[in-house]
């Protein structure tokens, strides 16, 4: 009997040790994930860092902006209320903002829906910021939902949060946006300054391009070689450079067309960039014409004055940009 006894001990001995052992593994376990956790908590400001894919497989962190001022667009990819919303996010918190290279706006899918579900929301929208998939866990860590805004400041802090429809929110957004941003300061270098209209009516001027490299397309509305090279600007001077906010392609209408003629001029070629009225002059103070390109690097120079038409020159044009853009 006393044999038994000592044998049963020995075994809970063992059972004591081996529960000891997992308990002891299952405290390190949660010790390092607490420490995972930790670090992807602070940007700067109280702003949580987070990392997620974009619509084209990229990886993107919000640190990457940092020192900027960013806008994050919470949205659910088939949210009724989201889709109403985006065409005025892209007209009143990007359009306006589009020469600020201290400014972002991320779209983030709240409701983790799949790359094409995600793309079909881009595509009926026609918003041009970076769409970001799976962010349900982000929305979480801001403590928000889809349908919402929220500003982050150039410190990384939280200036506003919204707690109604993003469409409810985009005029205070944009005067907070306006506020933080400020003045920017004029751009230097031999390339002709410029005050003119886009389409949309805001007042677009070359010094609102400080510190980017900036490429200029004349053309005229209702020129047949300059609708053919539409296409192909948008295509090789625009798409590869998307994420680039360093970088901007202006469309400049030199034939002075009114609203409606350039307005014609977009839906045809179908580009996306902005498109300016009334460049006429302003083809003289650059000495060229219609169907032309010019770089102009970021100190404000002419690094590019095409001579032939702009479909000639594109192919020059993007290796010159890809150049500029590498700091070469």
């Amino acid at each position: 009997m006393k044999t038994i006894n000592l044998v049963m001990m020995s075994d809970l001995s063992k059972t004591f040790r081996h529960i000891s052992i997992l308990i002891l593994l299952a405290a390190l376990s949660f010790i390092s994930c607490k420490k995972e956790d930790d670090q992807m908590e602070p940007l700067i400001g109280d702003a949580p860092d987070f990392s997620a894919v974009t619509l084209d497989g990229k990886q993107l962190m919000l640190s990457a902006y940092k020192n900027k001022v960013i806008v994050l667009f919470f949205f659910g990819n088939n949210c009724p209320s989201c889709k109403a919303a985006a065409p005025s996010v892209e007209s009143m918190l990007i359009e306006p903002f589009t020469s600020r290279s201290d400014y972002q706006v991320l779209g983030l899918d709240q409701w983790d829906g799949n790359s094409a579900s995600v793309q079909a929301f881009k595509d009926i929208t026609g918003v041009s910021f970076p769409l970001l998939l799976n962010a349900s866990g982000i929305a979480a860590k801001y403590q928000t939902t889809y349908d919402r805004l929220v500003i982050i400041d150039r410190d990384g802090s939280i200036v506003f949060s919204g707690t109604q429809g993003a469409a409810n929110d985009i005029a205070t957004v944009k005067e907070k946006v306006e506020i933080i941003l400020g003045p920017q300061d004029e751009i230097k270098g031999d390339a002709p300054g410029f005050n003119l209209k886009s389409l949309n009516g805001i007042d677009t001027k070359l010094a609102d391009f400080n510190n980017k490299v900036v490429v200029l397309f004349f053309f005229g509305y209702n020129c047949p070689s300059c609708k053919a090279a539409s296409p192909g600007v948008q295509s090789n001077l625009v798409v590869p450079f998307e994420s680039r906010t360093d970088y901007q392609v202006l469309g400049l209408d030199q034939w002075n067309g009114n609203q409606a003629s350039v307005e014609a001029f977009k839906t045809v070629t179908g580009v996306t960039f902005p498109l300016l009225l009334n460049a006429a002059g302003v083809a003289s103070d650059y000495k060229t014409t219609y169907d032309r390109l010019v770089v102009i690097d970021k100190k404000g120079n002419i690094a590019f004055s095409g001579k032939q038409s702009a479909s000639s020159d594109i192919a020059a044009v993007k290796s010159k940009v890809e150049l500029l853009l590498s700091g070469k």
